[in-house]
C-alpha cells in the first residue's frame, strides 16, 4: 500500500494554494453537486471541476467521492473544508472590524448561550458592556448547545456559553467552567397534574405528552434515562423542538409537560405562563461554561466582551 504523503509546513505555498481553492470548497460544503457550487461562484461546471481536479493532484489525496451527480466530502475534505470556511470568515470579519473602526465604532461580537445564562447572567454582562463600552456592537443568539457548538466551529459564533460535546471535538476550544444549570419540569397552569399531591411522581407523568430538547440534547437524554432507570416505558407523544416560544406555546394549548432551566422556568412562571412541577424527579445535568476555538486570533472587542462576561460569571464560579 503506497504511503501518503504528509504536508509540509509551507504545503499552501509549495502547492500554490489559490483563493478560487478555498471558495470552492466553501461552496461544495453548501451545496452537494459541483454543478450549483459552480454556479454559486459564478464558473461553468468544466472550470469548477478543473480547479477541484487541481487541488486533488497537488494535495496528493482525494476529498470527494463522487456518487452520481452528486459529492461525499471525505475526512480529508471535511478537514479542509472547515478551515477553508475559517480563513473566508476571518476575511469576512476582518472587513466589519476594519469598517467599523472606520464608522467610529470598535467592532462586532456574536455570542451564542443556552437558555438559562441568558436570563441570570448573559444580560448583566450585556447591560455592562452596552455602558462601559457603547461602541461594541454585540449580536446575541440562543439554541441549544449542539447547535450553539455548530455554530461555533463554523465560526458564526465568536463566543458560546453552553455544554462542550463529550468528544474529541472539544479540545479544539478553550473552555471556561460556570457551574451547574438547574433544571425543573414545567407545565401550563390549571395542568390536571397539579391537581395531585405533591411530589408529583414520574408515573403520573408519563402518559402526558412532552416538548422536549431534539434528540441528543442534553435535558432530554437526562430525562429519558431516568425513565429507563425506573423500568418505565418513554412517552409515546413527545415533540422536539429547541425553541422556547414554540416550547411556551405548545404547554400553553396542550397538557403536555417540559424540563426547562429553573432560571428560564422561574421567569416565565412570573408573568402565569407556566407552572412549575414538584416532583421526585432530579433532572441533573452536567456544568455548562464559555467556550472559544483555539484556532482563532479573537479580536480586541471580543476580548473586552470575554473579560466582561468572565466578571460576571465569578460569583456563580464559585458555587
Amino acid at each position: 500500500m503506497q504511503e501518503k504523503q504528509l504536508l509540509p509546513p509551507s504545503w499552501f505555498v509549495d502547492i500554490r494554494l489559490k483563493f478560487r481553492h478555498l471558495q470552492l470548497l466553501q461552496a461544495l460544503s453548501r451545496h452537494n453537486t459541483l454543478q450549483n457550487a459552480a454556479e454559486s461562484l459564478g464558473l461553468a461546471q468544466p472550470a469548477a471541476s478543473r480547479l477541484l481536479g487541481d487541488l486533488e493532484d497537488v494535495i496528493g489525496i482525494p476529498l470527494f467521492q463522487r456518487e452520481g451527480r452528486r459529492l461525499v466530502i471525505n475526512a480529508y475534505g471535511s478537514v479542509l473544508t472547515r478551515h477553508a470556511n475559517n480563513l473566508l470568515d476571518e476575511l469576512d470579519r476582518t472587513r466589519d472590524e476594519f469598517n467599523a473602526l472606520l464608522s467610529g465604532g470598535a467592532g462586532n461580537v456574536s455570542i451564542g448561550a443556552i437558555d438559562g445564562p441568558v436570563v441570570d447572567l448573559l444580560t448583566t454582562a450585556v447591560l455592562n458592556i452596552q455602558r462601559d463600552n457603547p461602541d461594541i456592537s454585540l449580536e446575541i443568539r440562543t439554541g441549544s448547545s449542539i447547535g450553539l457548538f455548530h455554530d461555533l466551529m463554523n465560526g458564526d459564533i465568536d463566543i458560546m456559553i453552553g455544554r462542550p460535546p463529550e468528544d474529541t471535538r472539544s479540545m479544539a476550544c478553550h473552555y471556561t467552567p460556570i457551574g451547574e444549570e438547574p433544571m425543573v419540569i414545567a407545565a401550563r397552569q390549571n395542568h390536571p397534574l397539579f391537581r395531585k399531591a405533591t411530589p408529583v411522581r414520574l408515573e403520573d407523568m408519563a402518559p402526558f405528552p412532552w416538548v422536549l430538547q431534539r434528540k441528543g440534547g442534553k435535558s432530554r437524554s437526562r430525562l429519558e434515562s431516568i425513565f429507563q432507570d425506573r423500568n418505565l416505558p418513554l412517552p409515546k407523544d413527545i415533540v422536539g423542538s429547541d425553541s422556547l416560544v414554540m416550547t411556551l406555546a405548545y404547554l400553553e394549548k396542550t397538557d403536555a409537560l417540559t424540563v426547562l432551566s429553573a432560571a428560564v422556568a422561574n421567569q416565565q412562571a412570573k408573568y402565569r405562563q407556566i407552572q412549575i412541577m414538584s416532583s421526585d424527579v432530579n433532572i441533573a445535568i452536567s456544568s455548562y461554561g464559555i467556550l472559544m476555538l483555539k484556532s482563532r486570533n479573537q479580536s480586541r472587542p471580543t476580548m473586552t466582551v470575554l473579560d466582561e462576561l468572565e466578571k460576571t460569571l465569578r460569583p456563580v464560579t464559585g458555587r
